[in-house]
């Protein structure tokens, strides 16, 4: 059976979205969102995966199971402190390095946070759900991230069903701010595996007890430009041309001065 207008209609409601901001954010007109609600029509490929994307579900569990119906363990977890803008829209709080020293231990302070800087980003993708921003330390997740890059995340209420198996999260425990993919083990072992994209670090195991906030990196904000490999080239290419024009003037110089 296919629970796919179902849980389209629950999984909005649950983010508290109207059709027209969902219509918004996969690009469609509102009426579509309407029609795939009551069954009268279903979305391509391309809107499923972006749906995927939005609700946090694996495409399995938005088309075949009933997410309305689903029980068992679930542990909701919010975040206590965030602030907003003088229109009231929350702001995405930015943790840099020093700050993340204490962070584990003052997050659930107000004043803490003014102390951090504050600031939005357009668009529809940062309006649904609570965002922040962390810096990123240390070499354990290149090539993917480079110290001194920021991840901006999304901040995960239930640690059972929000945590995206294989993904970068930021993952707050009692005593350090950690950037890195989890392999999600929480609903049968307890506990998150953290995984980092440079192997010479081993994988960390956090159990749930210990870890105060998840937060699923959506974007990341960096200074790190990479040249492209035919940019290399050109450049090298470039570079012994002007040499060989810059020897060949010199030699003609020097042949001139010879008469």
């Amino acid at each position: 059976m296919n629970y796919l207008s179902t849980n389209l209609k629950h999984l909005r409601a649950a983010r508290k979205l109207s059709q027209q901001e969902l219509a918004d954010l996969l690009l469609v007109g509102r009426t579509a969102i309407a029609n795939y609600e009551s069954g009268i029509a279903n979305p391509g490929h391309k809107t499923l995966l972006a749906l995927v994307g939005i609700f946090d579900v694996s495409l399995d569990e938005l088309l075949y199971q009933d997410l309305s119906q689903q029980t068992g363990p679930r542990r909701d977890y919010q975040p206590v402190v965030v602030t907003v803008d003088s229109s009231g829209k929350e702001n995405i709080v930015l943790v840099n390095t020093k700050a993340a020293a204490g962070y584990p231990t003052r997050y659930l302070e107000p004043e803490y946070y003014k102390e951090l800087p504050a600031f939005q980003l357009p668009g529809a993708d940062y309006r649904n759900g609570t965002f922040r921003c962390f810096e990123v330390e240390g070499d354990s997740m290149t090539d993917t991230l480079q110290s001194g890059d920021f991840v901006i995340g999304r901040f995960c209420d239930n640690h059972y069903k929000d945590v995206q198996e294989g993904y970068v999260h930021v993952v707050v425990t009692g005593e350090q701010v950690l950037v890195k993919r989890v392999i999600n083990r929480a609903e049968k072992e307890g506990k998150l595996i953290l995984l980092s994209d440079n192997e010479v670090y081993p994988p960390i195991e956090a159990g749930l007890d210990d870890v105060k906030e998840i937060w699923r990196v959506k974007s990341k904000l960096s200074s790190y430009l990479p040249v492209k490999r035919n940019d290399l080239d050109n450049l090298i290419g470039d570079l012994t041309t002007e040499l060989r024009l810059l020897k060949k003037r010199v030699d003609e110089l020097s042949g001139g001065q010879a008469h």
